[in-house]
Formats: structure tokens, C-alpha cells, sequence
């Protein structure tokens, strides 16, 4: 074995205890990491405080910040700093994906047209004068935030900001939110290796998720069978209705079914939901231990109706795509799980299969309504 040099050594004598943060990402690692050297200044990490070899994430101080990088911080320069990292790939990298979710500028504001990155959605338009000051700032003051490693504040911060946009019924700007906080849980997910999903691995993820799901909604445990529907039709025509159904949160395609909408004309996706839930419990099949339906209250209602008119007493909600809101029977308001909760995870997963469930039957149908008819 090869002896250690002199600084390994030295090292080893002077640690007195190894720990370890876990953290979601790489994303989040590098950023850590950054922040630790910058904190701590470590004995043996010299190499990672000098200026001139590793990159440095830069935000300067103007009326529209540019956010730049540079391999030198300039201590008489009023910039914000962030670094040094010791990876200026993976910098350059973390930027890309940081400016799909943040939009910044590397431009100048009141120019003549619009910059190429404008184009390309990675400028929010400071160059042609398309976002105020204040709305500016606000996205770098996240953007600053998560550099600092506070992504749990960042994303408080946003779903705040959507409720607000949401109250204010404009839509757009929500929208947009709620595109950064998916944007944020994707880029911050952790990156598990093939090898990781084990058979086991799944199974404990799938038993925390009904768990989840049943002390949020105050459920039963045995949360077995739950079935999701979702309507698709173009302005009623080829309407359609899907039932997926997960054993145990696991898919089980065998127990799907899909429906074309008989009763139902013009744009009516409550009375659609309404046939195929009388349609559905009309066959005998086995009983779902909770319910999920696509949409807003009046989905959920027409849904209700047909279970009280049939005797059921089965659990059920309902989920609306625009704000992630999960309506539930006898409650005024809709509740708003947080981002990284379990339950909701199970939720949209369902209510995801059976959207894609629904569209690939309509567009099916749609497909046979224009071939060409045979000589």
C-alpha cells in the first residue's frame, strides 16, 4: 500500500469526527459545499479559496442584476458572490438549469429589440422593458436564496406568491409559479441509480405514500383499491372516461376500463363524470376503498351525487390540474398539500395515469373518425 503523504497524515491525526447532510440533489451538494468553504474556511481545502482557479457565481448590483459568472471576486466590487465552486462545469450547468426556473438577464434594459435568450424564455425582457423592477428583483431575490441554500424558504416564498396570484384570479402569473415550483422539485430530486429500486425499495416508498394519504385525508389504513377517473373530449366531441386503478399504490392495469360517453352532449365533463361513475357501479366489480376524480368541485360534486343516489359511502376527492388543489366533500375551501408531500405524490400520480389513460382512448377515436372510408 502506497504510504500517505504528509497532508493525509496530518489529517488523519487532527479529525476528530466524520459527518454527513444529506441533501436532495447535486444541485444542492454543490451549492452546500460552496457555502461550507465559504462558512468554515477548512484547513485542507486551501486550494478551494483561490480565486483563480475556481468559478465563482456572480450577481451584480443594479438596477436589473445580471447574474454572471467569474473566476476572480474583487472585493471592492459591490456583487453578490457565490462560491468559489470547485467544479465550473457543473456551475455552468447548475446555471442553465437555475435560469429555466429564475429567468435573469445578462442584457441591458430599454434596448432596441429583444435579446436572443429573450426569445429563448431565459430572459424575462428587462432589454425590451416586458417585467417591472420589483417583479425583476423578486425572481433574483429567489434565485439568491436557493444560491444560499434555502430552498425550502424559495419555494414557501412562491407558494405564497400563488395563492396570492390565485386569489387575484390571475391565472397567467400563477401559472408560471407553479411551472418554477414543479421546475424546483425536479431540477432538487434525488437521482437514484438503477440499482436502487429494488424490489423492497418500491414497496416502502409505495406503504409510506398510502400512510400518507390516509392521516392527511383522515382515511382508513387499508387504503387497497383506489380508483382515479378523468374525462377527455374535444368541445364534447369523442368524449371519453377512464378508470385506472391502483392495488396497493401500485398501477394494476388489468382493472382498467374506459367508457365513451353515450348520454352526455355538447361540453358537460361534470355529467360525463356522473355517467361514468353510474356506469362503472353498475358492474360488478370490485369496491373501491377511495376515489379520485379530475377537477374542480363540480366534478367532485357531480361524482358525490351518484354515490349518494347509489348508497355508497366511499371516500373521495377531487383534484384540480391548474393549482394542484385537492377538493373534498362538505369543505368550502380546497386543501393545498406542500410540494413534497407523499399523499400528494400518490395523488398526481393516479390522477396522471388516468389523464394519459383517457387521452390515448380519445385520441383513438379520433384517429378512426378521420381514416379514409373504404372503396
Amino acid at each position: 500500500m502506497k504510504d500517505k503523504s504528509d497532508k493525509e497524515k496530518t489529517l488523519s491525526e487532527e479529525t476528530v469526527a466524520v459527518g454527513a447532510i444529506a441533501v436532495d440533489s447535486e444541485i444542492e451538494a454543490l451549492i452546500l459545499e460552496a457555502n461550507l468553504i465559504k462558512k468554515y474556511q477548512p484547513k485542507f481545502n486551501s486550494s478551494l479559496k483561490d480565486d483563480k482557479d475556481y468559478l465563482y457565481i456572480k450577481i451584480t448590483n443594479e438596477l436589473f442584476p445580471k447574474v454572471l459568472t467569474a473566476r476572480k471576486r474583487d472585493l471592492k466590487d459591490s456583487s453578490s458572490f457565490f462560491g468559489p465552486f470547485p467544479s465550473a462545469n457543473k456551475v455552468r450547468s447548475t446555471l442553465k438549469l437555475l435560469r429555466r426556473i429564475f429567468p435573469y438577464s445578462t442584457c441591458g434594459p430599454n434596448q432596441k429589440k429583444a435579446c436572443l435568450y429573450y426569445h429563448l424564455g431565459l430572459c424575462p425582457g428587462v432589454c425590451t422593458g416586458q417585467i417591472s423592477e420589483s417583479d425583476y428583483k423578486n425572481n433574483i431575490k429567489n434565485l439568491t436564496l436557493f444560491l444560499q441554500g434555502r430552498k425550502r424558504q424559495v419555494l414557501e416564498t412562491l407558494e405564497k406568491q400563488l395563492a396570492v396570484y390565485s386569489k387575484k384570479l390571475e391565472f397567467e402569473k400563477a401559472e408560471q409559479i407553479k411551472k418554477n415550483i414543479e421546475a424546483i422539485s425536479y431540477v432538487t430530486k434525488p437521482q437514484r441509480l438503477l440499482f436502487d429500486y429494488t424490489e423492497e425499495s418500491v414497496e416502502k416508498v409505495r406503504r409510506e405514500e398510502l400512510q400518507s394519504l390516509a392521516s392527511t385525508l383522515g382515511l382508513k389504513s387499508n387504503l387497497d383499491r383506489i380508483e382515479g377517473y378523468d374525462i377527455s373530449n374535444i368541445s364534447g366531441k369523442q368524449a371519453v372516461g377512464s378508470m385506472v386503478v391502483f392495488t396497493k399504490a401500485a398501477s394494476d392495469r388489468d382493472e382498467y376500463r374506459r367508457f365513451k360517453i353515450r348520454t352526455v352532449e355538447g361540453i358537460n365533463d361534470p355529467a360525463m363524470m356522473a355517467e361514468v361513475l353510474r356506469r362503472r357501479f353498475a358492474n360488478d366489480w370490485p369496491s373501491p376503498d377511495f376515489i379520485i376524480v379530475d377537477g374542480g368541485k363540480t366534478q367532485l360534486n357531480a361524482a358525490l351525487g351518484v354515490l349518494k343516489s347509489l348508497g355508497l359511502k366511499i371516500p373521495i376527492i377531487g383534484l384540480a390540474k391548474r393549482f394542484e388543489e385537492i377538493y373534498v366533500p362538505n369543505k368550502a375551501r380546497p386543501i393545498k398539500l406542500r410540494y413534497d408531500s407523499s399523499a400528494l405524490k400518490l395523488i398526481q400520480r393516479l390522477r396522471d395515469e388516468a389523464h394519459r389513460f383517457a387521452i390515448t382512448y380519445h385520441r383513438k377515436l379520433r384517429s378512426k373518425e378521420f381514416l379514409p372510408a373504404r372503396a
